[in-house]
């Protein structure tokens, strides 16, 4: 392969080199096109986040400045009324210059003495079922008295005591020991109702404090001064909506977090459509801002869609990467073109080459073949021809004959003509397995039992070479399998462990684990060195030269050719010198469906192929 692409690239240079340039000057022309695009949609972003910050930091701004007016109202008179705080707040129209504010409202300081006279104050204002809320005995209090406009929402928070919430205790200690408006963290506002068709909505609280005069300088004094605290609540996506800014709820999001940390847990506000905060966007365009909200810090996060890319004009660079291409297509293909002869005669000569090569290994392959097989079949008809000849001497010989010579010159005769016949179906085997005509016949069988009753047949054979052969089957394995192929496949396996094994002990052991079976067949001889442990399973190939073990180079190709067809895997584990373990896998639910048919009766193991 790599040198198929070096020929391939020598007779392409050219070409190639045409090609390469023209991407080159491609895309240097594409980046410092899209250099300036990126540049002018950092500037837009820029611009978007500058104005947006503006933005909202002087709405903020506006609202803490008409809370220092109120407190105002409180400071130039000693008691302001309903009707008066009424008028005021109206005439400040909040609906149009103070849009996301819920109201303005005051929270009286209160100590726990005053809780009666105080509930009976308001109720003789017209409140009839006030009352301070919630209870419970505490140091310190605070009730709303004042809440406008006094709407459905409001009226709720009436005589509510912000000062038993920890959040909003927190903004109100830090307004009372600074004198200056704070904000509060995230809350639910008391306008909200779960029943309500008002959307629910994060809310938050910028408190001012209000004081008997001048608020004293020490601050340790001002508790005592207090008289309580002008506040307003805000809804965070009322306040949100009428911001405006390039690409806001456009192409531009903005996430608010109460906090230095822009994070999930912080997230106030997001214009996202799903409501959910992303932590980085896809189009690296994003931008965190801290700005300070009446003593709070608080981080805006800008982050742009991708339709803020997709307004940005792409018509030059698409012109740039177009042309460029179409340039170098055509220069490449008319290069290309010039040497395509000279390509498709050499293609021509290496594919001949190696179709000759492919032609000579066949070749070679079949001869050794044919010379093993020659010799492998010539040795069964040899010792045939010279029994048949012996005993035809002996019935021409006058004389009683002798029975039990003639008797064992036919049983050589008989397991020569056997060898004869299981070399042939060797052969045959070959050619179903390769053109794919095997025929499974499917039942289910204990393979503890098969195994037993052929290693049975085997004694004789491991005997006459000094081969103890144990099976270790603990308990029944069942499945579905071919009795006549399972039977192959373990004839050859438990030949080749007597024929390889020098005299050593040969062990067959079964196993299950529920969906599969395993058959281990080993032996302790001469072993399989590692480069040759797959190329054993190849059709004619052999790890040891057939002077001195005879076969036809087959039987494990035929074995695993068996287990494949059974849906099963085989594998080896040797060591030269060590021995061999060879390792069957069958599943247990059979390769596929039964097929009809009564199986097959079993064969006698035939002799080893490999």
């Amino acid at each position: 392969m790599p040198a198929l692409l070096s020929s391939h690239l020598r007779r392409h240079a050219s070409a190639y080199c045409a090609l390469l340039v023209g991407l080159a000057v491609t895309g240097v022309a594409a980046l410092y096109v899209q250099r300036g695009i990126d540049e002018r949609r950092d500037r837009r972003f820029d611009e978007s986040v500058r104005e947006g910050t503006l933005g909202f930091q002087q709405r903020i701004d506006m609202y803490q400045a008409m809370l220092l007016g109120t407190r105002g109202l409180f400071s130039s008179s000693q008691k302001v009324e309903r009707d008066e705080f009424h008028a005021y707040v109206e005439s400040l129209e909040l609906n149009r210059r103070y849009p996301g504010v819920q109201g303005i409202g005051f929270s009286q300081w209160l100590k726990p003495g005053r809780l009666k006279a105080h509930e009976a104050e308001v109720r003789a204002e017209g409140f009839p079922d006030y009352h301070l809320w919630p209870e419970g005995e505490r140091a310190e209090y605070t009730a709303i008295v004042f809440m406008e406009p006094l709407d459905a929402h409001n009226r709720r928070a009436i005589g509510f005591d912000m000062f038993s919430e920890p959040t909003r205790q927190e903004a109100m200690r830090r307004a009372l020991e600074t004198a200056l408006p704070a904000a509060s963290g995230t809350v639910r506002l008391e306008q909200e109702d779960e029943a309500d068709t008002w959307p629910p909505q994060a809310g938050f609280l910028i408190y001012v404090p209000v004081y008997n005069g001048t608020p004293p300088t020490p601050p340790e004094d001002r508790r005592a001064s207090l008289r309580g605290f002008v506040f307003a609540p805000f809804r965070m996506g009322d306040l949100m909506e009428g911001l405006r800014f390039p690409g806001f709820q456009d192409t531009v999001d903005l996430a608010v977090h109460d906090g230095a940390d822009a994070s999930p847990e912080t997230l106030f506000f997001t214009s996202r459509r799903n409501g959910l905060w992303e932590e980085g966007p896809r189009l690296g365009l994003r931008r965190e801002v801290a700005i300070a909200v009446a003593g709070r810090r608080w981080t805006l996060v800008f982050t742009a869609r991708e339709s803020f890319i997709e307004r940005n004009s792409q018509m030059q660079l698409s012109t740039v990467v177009l042309s460029g291409l179409l340039v170098t297509l055509l220069l490449f293909l008319m290069t290309r073109a010039q040497v395509n002869a000279r390509a498709a005669a050499e293609a021509a000569s290496t594919e001949q080459q190696r179709l000759a090569s492919e032609a000579r290994t066949a070749v070679r392959v079949r001869d050794e073949f044919l010379g093993v097989a020659a010799h492998e079949l010539r040795t069964p008809l040899t010792s045939l021809k010279l029994q048949l000849q012996l005993l035809y001497r002996q019935l021409r010989q006058p004389g009683p004959l002798d029975v039990e010579r003639v008797a064992r010159g036919v049983e050589s005769c008989e397991r020569q003509t056997t060898r004869l016949s299981q070399l042939v179906d060797s052969l045959l085997d070959v050619s179903r397995l390769m053109h794919g005509r095997m025929e499974l016949r499917l039942e289910p069988l204990e393979l503890g039992d098969v195994v037993r009753e052929l290693v049975r047949r085997f004694e004789t054979d491991a005997q006459s070479v000094g081969v103890l052969l144990t099976v270790d089957a603990p308990e029944p394995v069942r499945g579905r399998w071919d009795r006549l192929r399972l039977e192959q496949v373990l004839t050859n396996l438990v030949s080749n462990a007597l024929k390889y094994g020098q005299g050593t002990p040969v062990d067959v052991r079964v196993r299950g684990d529920g969906s599969a079976a395993f058959l281990e067949v080993r032996d302790r001889g001469i072993g399989i060195a590692r480069e040759d442990a797959e190329r054993i399973f190849d059709r004619f190939e052999r790890a040891v030269s057939s002077r001195h073990y005879g076969g036809l180079g087959l039987g494990l190709f035929i074995t695993r050719q068996l287990v494949e067809a059974l849906g099963g895997s085989i594998a080896v584990e040797s060591l030269p010198g060590q021995g061999s373990t060879f390792t069957v896998r069958l599943p247990v639910t059979g390769p596929g469906e039964e097929a009809e048919g009564p199986a097959p009766a079993s064969e006698p193991p035939r002799a080893p192929l490999h």
